[in-house]
């Protein structure tokens, strides 16, 4: 199976002149927002109405100043994934109102990491060099020629990979240059953030789902690194 790296689109003509598309249209709204955390859902209501920033443009996924990993979707973009097998997950429902003040039904897509156990360890290939494989996804892109001349590290668990960053803390990365998983569960969708940062990957099949439907406001990039194992 062949995957891609999926990503908010940070092209200025689709999204306008903003990085963040939406603000919130009540700024005490900020404050349950800022309350989720990425490896939890929350066990309250979350106040999610945003409104178009001036210069910025609508599309089907949209980037806001909601912190967790996943995406703001439309309807269309969530018909799509509903389609596919996604990691463990929550649908948050938003607003988002235009610059004629139309209304748009949004969604807030949350997703947990994949099964751990899925990677195989001994077979991924990681690299220690100085160069960070990503600090914000969409905003900072890592020198790829260091990355692919830095020394291999072989690291045998989760918990090795946490004692080197540890260890390293900033002056040293350890970063992923090969992933190597089992994927007999068939995931679309792919995200280990304690192995590879916020990078979310997805397959294929969603990929040209996505590219079908002619969604907007998106990346895709093919990830030739991603080997999967019987």
């Amino acid at each position: 199976m062949k995957y891609y790296r999926l990503e908010k689109s940070v092209d200025t003509k689709v999204i306008g002149r903003h990085t963040i598309q939406l603000d919130f249209v009540d700024k005490k709204s900020q404050d349950s927002c800022r309350s989720l955390v990425g490896n939890a859902f929350p066990d309250f209501k979350i106040d999610m109405r945003f409104y178009l920033e001036k210069g910025s443009k609508l599309t089907d996924v949209v980037r806001s100043c909601v912190h967790v990993p996943g995406f703001m979707i439309n309807e269309r973009v969530k018909i799509i994934f509903e389609q596919c097998k996604l990691p463990e997950h929550r649908y948050y429902e938003a607003t988002v109102t235009d610059h004629k003040g139309v209304v748009h039904p949004y969604y807030c897509l949350h997703i947990m990491p994949n099964d751990y156990s899925m990677i195989d360890f001994d077979k991924t290939i990681f690299k220690k060099t100085t160069e960070p494989m990503k600090i914000w996804p969409e905003l900072a892109f890592p020198n790829m020629e260091e990355i692919k001349n830095a020394p291999e590290i072989r690291i045998k668990s989760l918990e090795e990979k946490e004692k080197y960053n540890e260890e390293f803390s900033h002056k040293l990365y350890v970063v992923l240059d090969v992933l190597r998983i089992h994927d007999s569960e068939k995931y679309d969708m792919l995200f280990f953030p304690d192995v590879d940062v916020t990078i979310i990957y997805i397959s294929e099949k969603l990929a040209n789902m996505l590219k079908s439907e002619k969604i907007t406001g998106i990346g895709l990039y093919p990830c030739d690194d991603i080997e999967n194992l019987e």
